[in-house]
């Protein structure tokens, strides 16, 4: 009653139900069932030399038994669920290991599951309802193109969220910036636009079709630290290698530097008598940039403050008005500091 196509087709099917029933492969038990039941399906399809199918879905006077249609259509169906089901596993072992990306994997899933559905649909109508697909092709056509021009920005969108989780330029969880000033943490990449939560918690909502065009920089894609500078100026008169001391020791002892880091302060430019200092560090964490930021300035201008060292340029001797009489007065009168040996600058001032 059996040939050997069916016979193998059956001996397949009670091998994955005896799989389905062992506890090691419970996560997949939904995938081995769906197989056993396609391959039974197969089995049991009446074809020539199949007897077992013949008996089943014919009488003896040629008639039906059971409805071929409804037969096809299941195939077809439980078919185009088995083969999503093994591109949505083979999506998480391979592009999305970790499935730290869910959305991204969702839009691909999404994409795949759509395509073999149609298909599934194609099949359906050509070998079981046994409908002329070119007519159905042919309408379907036509309605794509009106379609395609009504939506076509909302295409556009979907083209550009695949673009972007293929190229992975960024993913959920990043801190990015775009060219539009726009600047936050990505929570999630659907099929038509990005979500972004900004530093104030609102939702940011950004067709993908600006983010495919716009400069964006990711400052959380690496593993290496952010590296951040802030610049001051300092007067003149005070040696270098001693205001780059104090503000490297002030920098060090600032919480939030990356750990293993040491904050570098040069010497960057005059600007008047004026020498501007740069200080660098490094910052583990991007939303904690503006804290830290915020703390080394503190820590430079009281370290500095400290020593007497005023920041900006700053004479040595002032220039007092008190109506028309003019006063000369050393600095350090006027509560500045004085630096022997070293020539002065004049300001006028009105006191």
């Amino acid at each position: 009653m059996l040939g050997t196509t069916e016979i193998l087709l059956m001996v397949l099917t009670a091998g994955l139900f005896a799989t389905a029933l062992v506890p090691r492969f419970r996560t997949y038990r939904g995938l081995i069932l769906g197989g056993a039941m396609l391959a039974l399906i197969t089995a049991l399809f009446p074809r020539p030399g199949n007897l077992l199918g013949q008996h089943l879905f014919f009488s003896d006077d040629k008639s039906l038994r059971l409805p071929m249609e409804l037969f096809g259509v299941a195939w077809w169906v439980l078919g185009a669920w088995l083969l999503r089901s093994l591109f949505q596993l083979l999506l998480r072992h391979t592009l999305f290991p970790d499935d730290n990306e869910p959305h991204a994997r969702r839009l691909f899933a999404d994409l795949i599951s759509l395509l073999i559905y149609v298909l599934a649909i194609i099949g359906i109508m050509e070998t079981v309802l046994k409908q002329p697909i070119s007519t159905v092709l042919a309408t379907s056509g036509v309605l794509a193109i009106i379609l395609g021009l009504a939506l076509q920005s909302t295409i556009s969108d979907v083209f550009s969220g695949l673009a972007i989780n293929i190229d992975r330029p960024f993913g959920a969880g990043d801190w990015i910036t775009l060219s539009s000033d726009v600047e936050g943490q990505v929570i999630q990449i659907n099929w038509r636009s990005t979500r972004i939560k900004s530093a104030s918690n609102d939702i940011i909502v950004i067709p993908n079709s600006v983010v495919a065009k716009a400069t964006v920089t990711s400052h959380r894609r690496l593993s290496d630290p952010r590296i951040s500078t802030i610049e001051l100026a300092v007067t003149a008169i005070v040696p270098v290698s001693q205001v780059i001391a104090l503000l490297e020791a002030a920098a060090a002892a600032a919480p939030g530097i990356s750990t293993g880091s040491h904050p570098t302060a040069l010497a960057h430019a005059f600007r008047d008598a004026a020498v501007v200092y740069r200080l660098s560090y490094q910052v583990d964490e991007f939303p904690m940039t503006d804290l830290v930021t915020s703390d080394l300035i503190a820590r430079a201008v009281s370290a500095l403050q400290t020593h007497a060292i005023p920041i900006g340029p700053v004479p040595l001797r002032v220039q007092i008005l008190r109506g028309t009489a003019r006063t000369t007065v050393p600095a350090k009168v006027a509560g500045l500091p004085e630096v022997p040996g070293r020539p002065y600058a004049v300001l006028s001032s009105s006191g």
